[in-house]
């Protein structure tokens, strides 16, 4: 009960912070130089590290056990796939190599918290396919609670 209630108030505090920052020049320079993680693409629009927060807030109000799956798959999937994909992958964007080890990571801790097995090859394609693939969201909003969420409803 505590880390859900803790997500959802990192959750708020995040919106709040990245509503500042969009809104204020003066709040934006502080808190870029006091924390350097924005990317430049990140000056005008919500950062991936609010929308990651926002999603593990989403998958924490799922039934025990399925927010472990879904903020693990959040936490080690993507940098997985991001240095898999730096390291094998050809080309500039998604690899084919970035996307396997998303997926492998994926169906490891999905398997590793007891899932089914309907849960872990589902749970991990749809995770993979929302992390390679656009579909206007952040892909940090979408992959821990939609994971969880495969992983309540097929066990």
């Amino acid at each position: 009960m505590f880390l859900r209630a803790a997500l959802v108030v990192a959750a708020i505090v995040a919106v709040i912070l990245e509503v500042a920052r969009l809104r204020s020049t003066h709040f934006r320079r502080i808190l870029t130089r006091l924390v350097p993680v924005f990317r430049e693409h990140e000056g005008s629009r919500p950062s991936g590290a609010m929308w990651l927060v926002v999603g593990y807030a989403l998958a924490a109000l799922t039934p025990a056990p399925a927010p472990v799956a879904g903020l693990l798959v959040g936490a080690l999937a993507d940098p997985a796939a991001s240095w898999a994909g730096s390291t094998w992958g050809r080309g500039v964007g998604k690899t084919v190599a970035g996307s396997a080890a998303h997926f492998a990571v994926a169906a490891a801790v999905l398997y590793g918290v007891g899932c089914s097995w309907a849960a872990v090859a589902v749970g991990a394609s749809l995770a993979t396919a929302i992390e390679r693939w656009p579909l206007g969201l952040d892909d940090n909003l979408l992959v821990a609670p939609l994971t969880a969420l495969t992983a309540t409803l097929l066990g």
